[in-house]
């Protein structure tokens, strides 16, 4: 007969509760060290669970060190809690969602170089946007008895496995976001500070219909320049027009529809601040087909600040995030937690800063004159 789990709303999840249990049979003899526990299969049928969280407690055991799993014979018990002695590898691993820009490469080259003055090496993982597929390289790398893990997650919506990996102690810090209800250590820009600098930007060049192009995205990275922008019209005095907020598909190619459609109109902005590089130049293709020219007709400034920003025509004036720094900072902080410096949660939102470019130009006082001014 299936064990008995608390399944209220309120109480532990499931693989929490699972853990537990198989920790208490670990203290109390049941299963003695070195020995191998039944199979995944088998604890499923169990505790009436599905098979992701048993792999969910499995791992979050495993991260503490209570268990060894070895591929294709078993998970056996491997009785000693985590500490600076566990015997793990000198591998951090390094996870992302994506690699379509050079953001990723950057904060990479930032993060290894850090790893390997401390004789650490470097795993990299590629998810494909896929939550999924994410768990499961999380879950694999644990396995692989890997140091520490940085992770660039899909978006900021609750992981359990992340949940799990903490309350193991596990060394694990996050990169360009974090999620929105449940906190970790975390490194990535002040994206709401940089995005109030770059619209108050364009107001100072004069024009008063500057507009904001976004994609739809559940990171809060997204979210916090939709309100840095919001947040600047507001100390404009203006009043926040929800036609100069257009918002596309961006992943795996954007979606340029949208883009037509809001610069075609009699009363579209003549500035735009692109919620990053990748939109600025889908914005740019879309001026060319509407027959606008940058900056003559538009100006355009971007978030990010990739390599090929500083080589279209024109070359792109746009907020550049830190990216060897964040990768160095969140290499720093990984190091610091595998040595068992524990303390509170940390947490680094690093500067931005506008790299003046010439895809922006100010606004005459006829054209200003001339432009209806939102209040």
């Amino acid at each position: 007969m299936p064990i008995d789990l608390d399944r209220n709303p309120d109480a532990p999840h499931l693989h929490i509760q699972v853990a537990a249990i198989l920790k208490k049979r670990i203290h109390n003899g049941t299963w003695s060290n070195g020995s191998s526990i039944p199979s995944e299969k088998e604890l499923c049928a169990e505790f009436d669970v599905a098979r992701g969280t048993v792999r969910q407690a499995l791992a979050s055991l495993t991260a503490e060190g209570y268990l060894s799993r070895e591929q294709g014979r078993g998970t056996f018990v491997q009785w000693h809690e985590f500490s600076a002695n566990h015997s793990r590898s000198q591998r951090l691993a390094f996870v992302v969602p994506y690699v379509r820009d050079s953001s990723v490469p950057a904060i990479l080259i930032g993060f290894q170089q850090v790893a390997e003055q401390s004789n650490y090496s470097v795993i990299f993982n590629h998810v494909n946007n896929d939550v999924q597929q994410q768990e499961r390289v999380i879950l694999k790398l644990i396995d692989e008895n890997v140091a520490g893990i940085a992770l660039y997650p899909i978006n900021s919506e609750y992981v359990s496995i992340i949940e799990s990996l903490y309350n193991a102690r596990f060394p694990l810090v996050l990169i360009d976001r974090y999620l929105r209800t449940f906190s970790t250590d975390y490194v990535m820009t002040d994206h709401f500070g940089g995005a109030i600098r770059g619209t108050h930007y364009l107001f100072n060049l004069g024009h008063t219909r500057v507009g904001f192009i976004t994609w739809l995205s559940p990171a809060v990275s997204m979210e916090h320049r939709l309100l840095g922008y919001s947040q600047a019209v507001a100390e404009r005095g203006m009043r926040l027009d929800e036609r100069m907020i257009c918002q596309v598909e961006g992943y795996p190619m954007i979606d340029r529809t949208p883009l037509h459609e809001y610069l075609s109109g009699p009363d579209r902005p003549t500035a735009v601040f692109a919620a990053n590089d990748q939109i600025a130049i889908a914005i740019y293709r879309a001026a060319t087909s509407l027959g606008l020219s940058i900056p003559n007709d538009l100006s355009v400034l971007g978030f990010d600040d990739l390599d090929v920003s500083a080589h279209l025509d024109p070359p792109l004036t746009t907020i550049a995030q830190p990216f060897v720094q964040i990768g160095r900072t969140a290499a720093d902080l990984l190091l610091h937690r595998i040595n068992g410096e524990r303390g509170n949660i940390e947490q680094f939102a690093l500067q931005a800063s506008l790299v003046l470019r010439e895809s922006c130009r100010a606004q005459t006082r006829e054209e200003t004159d001339a432009a209806p001014l939102r209040i």
